[in-house]
């Protein structure tokens, strides 16, 4: 951002503003962005610079950075059970380690997981059926903080009846100074991850959506390894590990646990998971089994395949 602002300067009369965005993670990194922005005298603001920074998941809390702007929240992970027509509160603790006083906005909004192991927040107004912002009121609406100053946050959840299952996300805190002089404003947020389940409705369930041949690199055709992608058909969240065994019609050639982590899947959602291969499998007929483990269950998927000049095909 500083680059953008050296190259092309601050136009005299526009109003900016910089925004950071970070949160934790379930057993993988998360991340972080930065984002600038022009507004024109009507509110409207246009994308100018986005950076992508990679934040390491913490343990207890979480902690967001901006200039001047340090603030924490812990738990950095709530989970918490509600019965079909009741409700529950959850509280998240933020604390401003900064130098100036800051303006908290908390807000909640949906949550999945890419394939990859990431949170992605859900955009407002996109359809998605697992997630919490509906259910969830966060109080207080807005607050301020001294430095050194902690304050506690509380949501409140309501299952309807026919709710079951998991509902997934984000309570983000937005801080910003207030006083900040001149025309650019940092906005850091930071957040807490919310995992809701109803419990006695929940369902398990999963299958191996694809298995698909990886090229060795610096050798054109030659298979060295395999990609499984798992999908979690159930209605909550789950963790997986799996296997694969590659054999012919006399011997196990290979057999092996993919690498994917036990991170968590959420439902819908998708795990790719990988497995290379040490050495080159010999010209022949041969069929790859997967075994996947998930919350005492197990799915299994065949696919059956030739090597010709060490080139993988499928049958």
């Amino acid at each position: 951002i500083m680059r953008y602002i050296e190259r092309h300067g601050i136009h005299h009369n526009t109003r900016y503003l910089v925004t950071t965005i970070s949160y934790g993670a379930i057993e993988q990194e998360g991340y972080g962005v930065v984002r600038l922005l022009r507004c024109g005298p009507a509110g409207y603001c246009m994308l100018l610079v986005t950076v992508v920074m990679t934040l390491v998941a913490l343990t207890f809390a979480v902690t967001a950075h901006g200039e001047g702007i340090q603030v924490e929240t812990s738990p950095q992970v709530i989970r918490k059970t509600i019965l079909r027509g009741e409700a529950g509160t959850v509280q998240v603790k933020v604390t401003n380690k900064g130098s100036v006083p800051v303006e908290i906005v908390p807000n909640v909004v949906d949550l999945s997981i890419d394939e990859h192991g990431y949170n992605v927040e859900i955009p407002e107004g996109v359809d998605y059926a697992w997630g919490l912002k509906g259910f969830a009121q966060v109080s207080p609406v807005k607050f301020m903080l001294k430095p050194g100053e902690t304050r506690i946050a509380e949501v409140k959840i309501e299952a309807p009846r026919s709710l079951s299952g998991g509902r997934y996300g984000i309570l983000y805190f937005a801080a910003s100074d207030p006083s900040a002089q001149g025309r650019i404003m940092m906005v850091v947020r930071c957040g807490t991850l919310l995992f809701v389940t109803v419990p006695g409705t929940e369902t398990y369930s999963g299958r191996i959506r694809d298995i698909r041949f990886i090229r060795r690199q610096g050798r054109a055709g030659s298979l060295g390894g395999l990609e499984v992608v798992f999908e979690n058909t159930g209605n909550v969240h789950m963790s997986a590990t799996g296997r694969i065994r590659i054999s012919d019609d006399r011997n196990i050639l290979v057999n092996t646990a993919l690498r994917g982590g036990t991170g968590t899947i959420l439902p819908g959602g998708t795990r790719l998971y990988r497995a290379e291969l040490r050495e080159d499998i010999p010209d022949g007929e041969y069929e790859v089994t997967v075994d996947f483990m998930f919350e005492g269950k197990a799915a299994t998927a065949q696919k059956a395949f030739r090597i010709r000049g060490g080139q993988a095909y499928s049958e």
